[in-house]
């Protein structure tokens, strides 16, 4: 039996290893997109502090990503980001546009750790949604949305952080 637990503790801080190397990288890169070569030695620092400690601090199991979808995740991310600034702006410049406020109960079927992490994360960077409330336990996640229809971004969300962490499809979960 003690051989069994060695085993998948092994497996355990492999995958652990995989995912603070992975974050590294991306780190390292958002230092380099953000400043250059400036302090390149220093990028290279917190970009090791900040995947280690956050390697050895995050809870449950390490869900290693596919470094070659992080591309695609990254666009949507920012396609979504950029959609959700234009659309508070142009509320703001436009407050007779019509709004439908509601909250929507999801129940997160994603795995504990990073990627029910960043999903609770991104929702509020979506047109017309806002991360409102999560359950103690973390399994339901309470939605504000300004129209029904922004919904469909966290849906699209869900199924690209599925696609990111290689996780199978989700079922309809909104209430």
């Amino acid at each position: 039996m003690a051989g069994s637990d060695v085993g998948k503790q092994s497996i355990s801080n492999r995958q652990r290893m995989v995912w603070i190397g992975q974050t590294f990288v991306v780190l390292a890169l958002v230092w380099l997109a953000l400043n250059g070569l400036d302090g390149w030695w220093f990028g290279l620092l917190a970009a090791s502090v900040g995947a280690v400690v956050g390697g050895l601090l995050a809870s449950g199991q390490p869900h290693p990503w596919r470094p070659h979808r992080l591309a695609g995740f990254a666009l949507f991310f920012l396609v979504e980001s950029f959609k959700g600034g234009i659309d508070v702006a142009w509320r703001a410049f436009r407050p007779d546009l019509p709004i439908n406020p509601e909250f929507h109960r999801c129940r997160l079927d994603l795995p504990e750790g990073q990627p029910r992490t960043l999903m609770v994360s991104v929702i509020s960077l979506l047109p017309g949604t806002l991360s409102a409330d999560l359950s103690d336990d973390g399994r339901e996640l309470i939605i504000h949305t300004l129209m029904p229809e922004a919904m469909d971004s966290v849906w699209r969300l869900d199924a690209r952080i599925r696609h990111l962490f290689s996780l199978p499809a989700a079922e309809a979960a909104d209430e």
